[in-house]
């Protein structure tokens, strides 16, 4: 004796059913009246179906809109299939993508750098919080090295999912009785005078030592690294300072941001015209009150070289008080320069990005 075997209901009046949705062939409907009045609910999970065996579905069609499926009564409409989501309204296409690339580790927790990239010293530390979204290259001032000072600063600071390289100065400085480094020749070797911007070797090893060597050492960092050139920024003290302007301004790397504290750009090199033009690279330079190198008339004349080079809406002065010739050391000091960091740093969502469900909208 054969069993009869029951119908689903309509989802609508609950009537017996054999016939469906003719899109996503899954909700039952007994009539068209029902699916129309449906609808409305339905076209938010309606998808597709996968697949291609032809199965019993109504003649009505909903409501024709901008929001409704184009009908699919014909045997090849009835025939496609689709094996990613798809946007219940065909008219507005959505670029979704899985961000299954990004939450690979190796696009977290970057390459580090090789010691053959270049012949400047550093000293590598990927981030603290493991994810090396950002790149800050530390420049020591005058007679300065890497370690302790910079690479204890650079660690100090904790700057969320960034990398830091604490590079150093290539030339000793000569008759000092402990380690320091130059960027350029900053003393006569015969009477030990300062060097000024008429002194042509000032220049002359930046162009064709320093500069070449950190361009080398930021393209590794791009193409072996992984980094990108807009997520790298500089931070320079003095004489590293002006390394670091010189090398937004004419290195044609296009980085991100730069922070000097009490150094500009060299005077030898503020009529040059900047490699890229025009310059988007964020620049905040840091002053203090009490310096006793550089007054704050003369630092305000260096500034608007500066806003010449990268433009106006690019650069920022903070005239920091009681700072003499030297790195903030008060509370209201580093204030704006990490409030700096944190409006150029990029930040990534590890949390979202691990979730398999979550696509990335272009």
């Amino acid at each position: 004796m054969a069993t009869a075997v029951s119908k689903p209901p309509c989802v609508v009046c609950k009537t017996p059913s054999i016939t469906r949705c003719s899109r996503c062939k899954v909700v039952h409907y007994c009539s068209e009246t029902c699916q129309r009045r449906d609808w409305p609910t339905h076209k938010i999970a309606c998808t597709p179906s996968t697949s291609s065996t032809a199965t019993p579905t109504t003649k009505a069609t909903p409501p024709t809109s901008s929001s409704s499926p184009p009908s699919s009564s014909t045997a090849t409409e009835n025939k496609q299939t689709s094996s990613t989501p798809t946007l219940p309204d065909p008219s507005k296409v959505l670029n979704a993508h899985p961000i299954e690339s990004k939450t690979s580790p190796t696009s977290i927790r970057k390459t580090s750098p090789q010691a053959s990239s270049t012949t400047l010293k550093f000293e590598y530390q990927p981030s603290p919080d493991g994810v090396d979204e950002n790149l800050v290259l530390f420049f020591h001032g005058l007679g300065d090295k890497i370690k302790p000072n910079f690479v204890k600063l650079a660690q100090n600071m904790q700057l969320p999912q960034t990398a830091t390289c604490c590079v150093q100065a290539p030339t000793p400085v000569p008759y000092l009785e402990q380690e320091g480094w130059q960027w350029y020749p900053s003393f006569n070797n015969l009477n030990g005078e300062l060097l000024g911007p008429d002194s042509p070797e000032r220049m002359l090893q930046v162009k064709q030592l320093v500069r070449p060597e950190l361009i080398k050492l930021i393209r590794h960092c791009i193409d072996h690294c992984g980094f990108e050139s807009r997520k790298i920024s500089l931070f320079g003290f003095s004489q590293g300072g002006e390394i670091a302007l010189d090398l937004a301004a004419f290195g044609g790397l296009n980085l991100r941001a730069v922070i000097s504290v009490a150094g500009y750009l060299m005077e030898e090199a503020q009529n040059d015209e900047p490699a890229v033009k025009p310059s988007n690279t964020q620049v905040l330079v840091m002053q203090g009150d009490k310096d006793d190198l550089r007054t704050i008339q003369e630092a305000k004349a260096r500034f608007k070289y500066l806003q010449k080079t990268f433009g106006k809406a690019n650069v920022e002065q903070q005239i920091v008080e009681g700072m003499g010739h030297g790195m903030p050391a008060s509370e209201s000091g580093w204030r704006p320069l990490m409030e700096f960091f944190a409006r150029v740093l990029d930040h990534r969502s590890t949390t979202m990005e691990g979730m398999s469900n979550v696509y990335e909208i272009k």
